[in-house]
């Protein structure tokens, strides 16, 4: 099947996905439209306004992480072209699921001439940080809100979950285990011959240079830098999710550690679906629901947060296209 044909298809499944989990979770509801609506016109939007520069400043500080790792391999990238990378990557997922880490890499690798491979392998190592602070915030819900995860784990991951597994044949996914295994150890032992590269050396060179930067995570030439920065970038989206909510009266009642739930979870919607599309909105609202909220709060507050969020990309995302060439261009007047 034609490549593009079956990442169209996949778009529309999971499009079709966040579309039908928005109707069952306002159809849950039987909220009316009035309701909503009264909802965002009574929220503070001063604080939801604060909410988005807290937002956009997470997205500066992963662009500025990012040249930790990329030093690694003796590539920089201008603080601006990073950032303009980041914030088309964010709005391309909207688009296509993962094409924003493609469109990042493709930005540094036209602009600051950084090799693909290498970008794309800093990026999957960026990933692999982030799903590791992922579970430091799962770990922190688990101590301090236990009762409240195991409920909604329970109703929303556990039982699916479960269920799934019963067609699951486990000797095929033994043997094809085994074999992705063998092939990742003949990767790297393989040795190169002197004679002139074969296309298959050059897809084995591409996929090690993808592998590299996430084996080489522990030897960042600034560590300390690398996880400050780490943690700042999870802390300003804990913390635009936390100012949003005062916003609502509502909401603002939550407090630290229900905020932290919603976060964790919400986190999760937006890696299910393109954008969060949907899977966001679902959970929050069933979430919001579970912590008794009344049902017009419990539809529009993820509404308020998604949809803030989609404009500040929208508009950040449009402007750093159009403006790149004028990046570019000062980098070559320097």
């Amino acid at each position: 099947m034609n490549k593009k044909i079956s990442s169209f298809i996949q778009y529309l499944v999971l499009l079709l996905l966040g579309g039908g989990l928005i109707y069952l979770s306002i159809k849950r509801t039987d909220v009316s439209k009035e309701e909503v609506v009264n909802a965002f016109t009574e929220s503070n939007w001063l604080w939801i306004m604060f909410s988005l520069i807290i937002s956009f400043f997470s997205h500066y500080a992963r662009a500025y992480r990012w040249n930790y790792l990329l030093e690694n391999y003796g590539h920089h990238s201008k603080i601006n072209i990073s950032l303009s990378s980041v914030l088309i990557g964010y709005l391309a997922n909207y688009g296509l699921p993962r094409m924003g880490e493609i469109s990042r890499c493709a930005v540094v690798n036209k602009y600051q001439k950084i090799p693909m491979d290498i970008a794309l392998g800093t990026v999957i190592a960026e990933r692999v940080v982030d799903m590791l602070l992922l579970i430091v915030i799962f770990i922190l819900v688990v101590i301090f809100n236990y009762s409240d995860l195991y409920a909604l784990l329970n109703q929303y991951i556990f039982t699916p979950f479960t269920q799934k597994l019963e067609g699951v044949n486990w000797i095929y996914l033994f043997i094809f285990l085994i074999i992705g295994m063998c092939f990742i150890y003949w990767l790297f032992k393989r040795k190169t011959s002197n004679n002139q590269p074969s296309l298959m050396d050059k897809i084995l060179s591409f996929i090690q240079n993808i592998i590299r930067p996430l084996m080489e995570i522990h030897k960042i030439k600034r560590p300390l830098g690398f996880w400050i920065w780490s943690l700042i970038i999870w802390l300003m989206y804990y913390l635009s999710m936390y100012t949003c909510a005062l916003a609502m009266p509502s909401t603002e009642q939550l407090g630290i550690l229900k905020i932290l739930v919603l976060f964790l979870f919400g986190t999760v919607g937006v890696i299910v679906t393109p954008g969060g599309i949907g899977a966001y909105h679902f959970l929050l609202t069933e979430i919001l629901l579970y912590y008794q909220l009344d049902n017009a709060s419990a539809v529009a507050f993820p509404w308020i947060i998604w949809g803030t969020q989609f404009i500040l990309i929208l508009i950040s995302g449009g402007l750093s296209f159009i403006l790149l060439p004028v990046f570019a261009k000062n980098l070559n007047n320097d």
